[in-house]
């Protein structure tokens, strides 16, 4: 049976990620230098233009193209009884029911039975039985994979959960791999019997187990109960394990004082490794999962299940959990990662499957790099009305798949986000709009284009808490202005006459010092410096070409072509670990490119695809990197909201722009990110560790 659904959705939007690269194509001629320096203060009469690369004029550019908002819900399976888990062996689904079948599905085809050769006789109660399963990270090609289950003895009793592999050799068959993966964790009456696996970035399997309402397991080194095991994907046991030198069964253990861990979650460009936990009345958890951690779960004498789930008092140490449910709880189930443009606000979200409270919550992390805790939770609409809810997985297609856990007529359910990112010629830049902003040292200076076209400031000198008023930078601009610091003290601004060539404007103090036209026939310009003296202006010729014009300290050099073909304005960083300016821009077919060029370069960059979903309807902004950080990005998706990128971590936010944003970086680890809001004022999200908060800074952005 097949239920499908088609729902509007407001917690995401949708795209098709579009393969092809940027089209390198020749850029037109250089011109000549123009003889007048940023670094000079000279009178604000500029000096007569540079030679103008040969092109037109360009024409106003087009507005920015939205996109369907759609999330389609579909039933894949249904009539089942418990399905715990599900995984994918290659293009083949795997789901397995507690009472121990395993069932494979390939595309539209009907489900069937997968016959298992020496699989073990299973100990079937409460929470016991055919539990966790994960395909092996090769599974492509070897075709394994690893199931958890509670085993019986031979009268009948529970003997113990263990971790089995197996090798398919059909759709329908498969045989045992190897020896036991783990033996031993303990089971009394089948409650908190964990068996929840996931594989990390290292190759290693990680295993959560639960305590087996045994009060003295989560503590005991000796018990593989109230963990979080690692083990190597042939059952031998890593020497880097945190007390593999203690000997037994110590040795599996990663870390401890759990009590019933149900979700194990790699969160996408990281090593991080985020559990599930269920509470007693109070206080399910998610945990960020490190070695060698204590969670504090210790209900001695006997099962006092009215101890704290972290207990600080008898372990200050322990961890916290980066989110708990207070009370009631709503019994936290499996969980995963989403990823993808297509999930909008919710990319980077963590989505955790929900027993008690039925559906599943959707848990966005704060962008600052120095916490994970949750900042925002928001119940999946289209999930609602399932019921209980055991797990939650990414599959291969983006779509986020769950199993429903009601006892009859269980489901696995696909929610798949949908939609198209818009295609563009060359040079028609997505959003003509956006915002800009400069810092040096702890003053930063947001700019923005008002409805006449004139270009005025508002600044802040306490690192963005206060602002002030917004003042005139008698400066006019036909496009949107782009800012950045080319000395201490110093901002410089990059605008647009209405002959499409590039001026430059530089401030002291919030102080106007001087212009120099650069020249060109351009739609579009950006700056960077090192901070040094140097200058770069990256630029956009009306057929969509890159131009790069660059002052060395003492002179500008001419316009030279940049290459690519381009659908956004260029954006630009400096990289001093690099030694040079990290560019990048939106492709034809919407996807992000980079190029790095260094000081003395002359040549067409080499352009990269990097990203797919920071510049789907903007330029991707980007911010200089303080030393031992983490460079920021940040782009509108493609429900309007701001996503964030932090190294490869893609976060996406609650915060909406209407143009394109920029952002600058703060040596504490947090940013500050511009952009236009619905109502046309200058928007803010400035996010310091720990919090974030979007205010308006008035003003108005056209």
């Amino acid at each position: 049976m097949v239920r499908r659904a088609v729902v509007r959705a407001s917690i995401a939007a949708a795209s098709t990620i579009l393969a092809a690269g940027v089209v390198t194509a020749s850029g037109p001629p250089a011109a000549t230098a123009s003889p007048t320096p940023p670094g000079s203060l000279a009178p604000l009469a500029a000096p007569a233009p540079a030679s103008a690369p040969a092109a037109p004029v360009a024409a106003t550019a087009p507005s920015a193209t939205t996109a369907s908002t759609t999330l389609q819900v579909t039933t894949v399976v249904s009539g089942l009884s418990y399905p715990w888990d599900l995984t994918w062996v290659g293009s083949l689904m795997l789901y397995d029911l507690r009472g121990g079948q395993v069932w494979s599905k390939r595309d539209g085809a009907a489900p069937r039975r997968v016959t298992i050769s020496g699989f073990p006789s299973l100990y079937v109660n409460s929470e016991g039985g055919l539990l966790g399963m994960v395909a092996d990270p090769g599974a492509a090609t070897n075709k394994r994979f690893y199931t958890c289950q509670s085993v019986r003895g031979s009268t009948g009793n529970p003997l113990d959960v263990r971790v089995l592999r197996w090798r398919l050799t059909s759709d329908t068959t498969a045989v045992s791999d190897g020896s036991p993966v783990v033996t031993g964790l303990p089971v009394t009456s089948g409650r908190h019997s964990g068996c929840r696996l996931r594989f990390g970035t290292d190759g290693r399997l990680y295993v959560g187990t639960g305590d087996a309402a045994t009060g003295t397991n989560p503590q005991s080194l000796s018990s593989l109960g109230g963990k979080v095991l690692r083990v190597n994907a042939n059952g031998t046991i890593p020497s880097d394990n945190p007390f593999y030198s203690r000997g037994g069964n110590a040795r599996y253990v990663w870390n401890f004082g759990h009590r019933n861990v149900q979700g194990l979650a790699l969160r996408p460009g990281t090593s991080e490794l985020w559990s599930a936990e269920h509470g007693t009345d109070r206080d399910d958890e998610i945990n960020l999962s490190v070695r060698g951690g204590n969670y504090g779960w210790d209900p001695v004498p006997g099962y006092d299940e009215s101890t704290p789930m972290t207990d600080l008092s008898k372990f200050p140490s322990a961890r916290t959990s980066q989110w708990s449910s207070g009370y009631p709880t709503v019994a936290t189930s499996g969980a995963t990662f989403l990823r993808g443009a297509a999930w909008g606000q919710w990319q980077g979200a963590l989505a955790v499957g929900l027993l008690k409270g039925q559906g599943l919550y959707l848990m966005r992390l704060n962008p600052s790099p120095t916490t994970g805790k949750v900042a925002h939770v928001e119940r999946l609409a289209v999930a609602q009305g399932y019921g209980r809810v055991r797990a939650a997985q990414l599959g291969p297609d983006g779509s986020l798949w769950f199993t429903t856990s009601n006892g009859s007529n269980d489901r696995i359910v696909r929610v798949h986000p949908t939609g198209t990112v818009p295609r563009k010629s060359g040079g028609q830049l997505v959003t003509p709009v956006g915002v800009t902003a400069a810092r040096t040292g702890t003053e930063v200076v947001a700019f923005a284009r008002g409805a006449d076209g004139v270009v005025r400031f508002t600044r802040s000198t306490n690192d963005g808490s206060t602002w002030a008023s917004w003042a005139n930078t008698w400066v006019s601009s036909t496009d949107a202005p782009s800012a950045t610091s080319s000395r201490a003290g110093r901002v410089d601004l990059l605008t647009r006459n209405a002959s499409g060539q590039v001026v430059h404007t530089w401030y002291v103090g919030g102080v106007r010092k001087g212009a120099t036209n650069l020249g060109g026939r351009v739609v579009s310009q950006h700056a960077s410096s090192l901070g040094d003296g140097t200058l770069d202006v990256f630029a956009v010729a009306p057929d969509g070409t890159g131009l790069r014009r660059h002052f060395d300290g003492r002179v500008w050099r001419a316009w030279l072509p940049a290459g690519g073909v381009f659908t956004s304005a260029l954006s630009a960083s400096a990289s001093p670990s690099a030694k040079g300016t990290i560019v990048s821009g939106r492709g034809t077919n919407g996807a992000t490119y980079e190029a790095l060029f260094t000081p003395n370069s002359t040549s067409r960059g080499t352009w990269t695809l990097r990203y797919d979903s920071l510049s789907l309807f903007s330029a991707r902004a980007l911010g200089d990197a303080f030393p031992g950080q983490a460079r920021v990005a940040v782009g509108v998706g493609i429900d309007g909201r701001l996503v964030v990128q932090r190294g490869s971590i893609l976060t996406g936010t609650a915060a909406a722009s209407t143009s394109a944003p920029d952002v600058v970086a703060r040596s504490d680890g947090g940013f500050l990110a511009f952009g236009r809001a619905s109502d046309g004022t200058l928007s803010l999200y400035d996010a310091r560790p720990g919090q974030y908060v979007v205010r308006s800074l008035g003003g108005t952005v056209r």
